[in-house]
């Protein structure tokens, strides 16, 4: 009796055909949250070039006795300006270059206490409310970044880490809900596409960054913090209007869409709450070699892209001596590649899949 109404359910998933990707609601949601991932990293990515702005650096250089001539004699490269050209522009902040690198590390305290929290409230509250407010709660971070950093430097990065925290949810929770809206054989495009968008906020916020520095409102570099943050707010109303947990609950999605998303991922989604309390095999899981072989890489691409994101303006600026304008140009040039090898990675890992020349295994291995 079991086996034929499990043969019927079959049946009825294999008659239903394959819904187009373009016009459809699920591209939608995930360009909707390909716009969220940019402003996600542009929220968190903002500080490491505003704190060139920020940041008296020729009285810096006076107290620790170096002058900027000396660093740069050796390394500013040929034809790019220094900071004594007309472009230079020192800020009103006396910060060590020790307490520059607490401001821009104290993001990343924040960051790694929520990673596994996130993955829990998504599947407790849905992913749709997760996301929402976390990119609403650091777009409100943000706006009130310039008070705190001219108040004192250590309310700032209080801010910072406030800001991993919540920011620290995001990413699990996207995972969590693409669960419901990707097919398996689209998955790698439509989750590809909205997480290449934290490249683009990274291309976008450089150069934005730099323009607002030495023309925007409030004295330059605060109207990075605030037209970021308002652009948060905007988003994170958007998403809380516009999207839901899953196809289910859209009301605006076509039914023959919905209906091929369920029939696709029939065999992944329990609908027995019964059969959803199981206890979470967290031994097997922690002395799983496979388990570890990810973390180590996935620590691996993250350090440099981190390291890259966080010092590369400073760097650029300090000791290889760009002024503002071309400093936001170049800083944006290797996420512009990033962005690229993403897009075309997910559909060439789908096209793969799909034509069943590499297991799911392998292209998710190839792909580390």
């Amino acid at each position: 009796m079991g086996s034929t109404g499990t043969d019927a359910s079959s049946l009825e998933h294999a008659e239903v055909k394959p819904f187009r990707l373009l016009g459809s609601t699920r591209l939608g949601v995930s360009l909707t949250g390909f716009f969220g991932c940019a402003l996600v990293y542009a929220l968190r990515s903002n500080a490491s070039f505003a704190i060139v702005c920020m940041v008296n650096g020729t009285a810096v250089e006076l107290l620790t006795e170096t002058t900027s001539e000396t660093k740069r004699s050796s390394c500013a490269i040929e034809g790019t300006p220094s900071n004594n050209t007309k472009n230079a522009m020192d800020g009103e902040l006396i910060w060590s270059k020790q307490l520059q690198g607490s401001v821009l590390s104290a993001f990343f305290w924040g960051y790694l206490f929520t990673q596994v929290l996130g993955g829990y409230l998504s599947a407790l509250m849905g992913g749709k409310i997760v996301i929402g407010s976390a990119v609403l709660a650091s777009a409100v971070l943000t706006l009130l970044s310039p008070i705190a950093a001219t108040t004192h430097v250590y309310i700032f990065i209080v801010i910072r880490a406030a800001l991993g925290v919540v920011q620290g949810t995001v990413f699990p929770a996207y995972h969590t809900f693409f669960s419901l809206w990707a097919p398996p054989m689209e998955r790698s495009f439509l989750v590809g596409l909205t997480l290449s968008g934290a490249q683009v906020g990274n291309v976008l916020v450089m150069p934005l960054s730099g323009l607002l520095c030495r023309y925007g409102f409030g004295g330059g570099w605060p109207s990075i913090f605030y037209v970021l943050g308002i652009a948060g707010v905007v988003w994170s109303l958007v998403w809380l209007y516009y999207v839901t947990d899953s196809p289910t609950e859209n009301r605006r999605i076509d039914p023959n869409e919905r209906a091929y998303i369920e029939a696709s991922l029939a065999d992944i989604i329990v609908k027995d709450p019964s059969k959803k309390k199981r206890r979470i095999p967290w031994r097997s899981i922690l002395t799983s070699i496979p388990v570890w072989a990810v973390y180590c890489g996935q620590f691996a691409g993250d350090w440099g892209a981190y390291m890259m994101m966080t010092s590369l303006p400073l760097f650029m600026n300090d000791v290889l001596g760009f002024d503002l304008t071309s400093l936001g140009f170049f800083s944006a040039i290797p996420y512009i590649a990033y962005f690229v090898v993403i897009i075309v990675g997910g559909m060439v890992a789908d096209k793969v899949r799909d034509a069943h020349l590499l297991s799911t295994i392998a292209v998710r291995r190839l792909a580390m």
